[in-house]
């Protein structure tokens, strides 16, 4: 046991040096996060870099990057001794509505096109369908206030807080 949890704690330390060398090849690491952690990788990706304003499409420019990230996760994982992980993508979106977004009514919408359309990506590129899940969490859990004490919006906190978070967690 101890042996198996050294394996995938080597497993994981290895596909988070890949994942940071693949964003840094890329020159994207100022709008890409990666850090590992006890329960496994998170990659935090920054909405404007993935997405126009009010649009769930992913910009042309980062498709090939999400596709290197899902290659470079089912070649370290899925042809290692460590198979068991599942993958959440998480939507989330500033404490505005979308007034302005003709296809979206709420941020809960809009968080769940915006992982939904990340998840996709991902399945396009190899990642198992019973590995992942797209989770809407639209503004119910910002990184940082979206509000001054006077409740005044701080926009670059607001840009902070649309993203798009993976999780590659090591159980399911």
């Amino acid at each position: 046991e101890a042996l198996s949890g050294q394996e995938i704690e080597n497993e994981f330390k290895g596909l988070t040096e890949n994942l940071q060398e693949l964003i840094e090849e890329q020159n994207i690491s100022e709008s890409i996060d990666i850090e590992l952690h006890p329960e496994g990788i998170e990659i935090k990706m920054e909405g404007s870099s993935l997405f126009n304003p009010c649009s769930a499409v992913i910009k042309s420019n980062m498709e090939p990057i999400i596709s290197s990230i899902s290659m470079s996760i089912t070649d370290l994982l899925d042809n290692s001794n460590y198979t068991d992980y599942m993958i959440e993508v998480k939507g989330h979106t500033d404490n505005l509505p979308p007034t302005f977004c003709p296809d979206f009514e709420t941020n809960w919408e809009l968080s769940a096109y915006r992982a939904t359309g990340v998840v996709e990506e991902l399945l396009v590129s190899g990642i198992q369908k019973k590995k992942i899940k797209a989770i809407a969490m639209a503004d119910s859990d910002p990184i940082v206030p979206n509000t001054d004490e006077k409740g005044k919006s701080i926009k670059a906190n607001q840009a902070k807080n649309r993203r798009v978070e993976i999780f590659i967690n090591k159980f399911d």
